[in-house]
């Protein structure tokens, strides 16, 4: 990919946005909270493989899964 020309001024190059995915980064003025890992997460014990972590709306926090659960363990929200 080549970069590309500000037509005003030639000798300039201008920045081209990068693609981001559908969902934005949250726009949120509170500190984000860590609501932990979920109860069959805590139930496995120390594994190998790195929790995921996923965002919740309504908490404004990020909790954390081995497994492909959908719920938060704090407020149960699936978004």
């Amino acid at each position: 990919m080549t970069p590309e020309r500000d037509s005003d001024d030639p000798s300039r190059l201008r920045v081209v946005a990068f693609p981001c995915p559908s969902k934005s980064w949250p726009k949120s003025q509170a500190p984000v909270r860590n609501l932990g890992l979920t109860p069959l997460s805590k139930a496995l014990g120390p594994v190998a493989m790195k929790p995921k972590g996923h965002w919740c709306d309504r908490c404004v926090g990020v909790w954390y899964s081995h497994f492909g659960e959908a719920r938060c363990p704090s407020c149960g929200g699936r978004s």
